[in-house]
């Protein structure tokens, strides 16, 4: 089985794939005494669904992925960390696919076309918000898979 190692999620690394959703770099508006706020991370324009999904802790391997080809995917890890696989839009290669880790309270924002693995939750249960156009998982999927397994190396 290849393995490939986790990479460390920044703006940059991720760029490929869409953008990070974090405070780091944002200039905060609010009112400093009670919050800071981090408007319009994400824009979308269509009825949009916000979804909770709790990843339960599975082993480290990379097999099956999935795409939307009109719609941004964007992930949060609330209460834990998470880990995602991702790869290139067109054929999935896999020697193309990266896995990035993705911090508790932080997101990710995929995309159109990217291709993207269920997340993996790193040491414990982790509930995680998925945001998109409504009905994205009814109207907007397709899936592929690698020929061979892919692990994860932390």
């Amino acid at each position: 089985m290849k393995l490939i190692q986790v990479s460390k999620l920044t703006q940059e690394a991720f760029a490929p794939y869409g953008q990070v959703l974090s405070v780091e770099g944002r200039e905060a508006g609010g009112n400093p005494a009670t919050h800071f706020w981090y408007p319009q991370a994400v824009v979308i324009d269509a009825p949009t669904s916000i979804n909770l999904m709790k990843v339960i802790p599975h082993e480290f391997i990379l097999k099956d992925f999935e795409a939307h080809d009109y719609t941004t995917e964007n992930l949060i890890a609330m209460d834990g960390d998470l880990i995602v696989g991702v790869a290139a839009a067109g054929d999935l290669e896999p020697e193309k696919v990266q896995a990035f880790y993705i911090p508790c309270g932080v997101g990710i924002s995929l995309n159109p076309s990217v291709w993207h693995a269920v997340p993996f939750a790193v040491g414990k249960e982790v509930m995680s918000v998925c945001i998109f156009k409504n009905n994205t998982s009814h109207d907007d999927i397709y899936f592929a898979s690698v020929p061979e397994e892919i692990g994860l190396r932390l």
